[in-house]
């Protein structure tokens, strides 16, 4: 994984966030930060199928080694 772990933890499940996570959590305004599962899951998208909304939307990627 090249997204750096960070000191923070996902409000949802409790795992530990990356980079990744922190930059689309602020991206959709969340007060507490979530990671891309609990994203994916709260907008009932797969991972693979998020990525995609950031891409064309955001035009956001996570680095090559997520």
């Amino acid at each position: 994984m090249n997204d750096k772990l960070i000191q923070k933890h996902c409000h949802t499940c409790g795992d530990q966030l990356n980079t990744w996570d922190a930059r689309i959590s602020k991206s959709l305004g969340y007060t507490n930060p979530l990671c891309e599962n609990c994203v994916a899951k709260e907008y009932d998208k797969t991972v693979e199928e998020l990525r995609e909304v950031f891409e064309s939307f955001f035009d956001m990627r996570p680095c090559m080694g997520i």
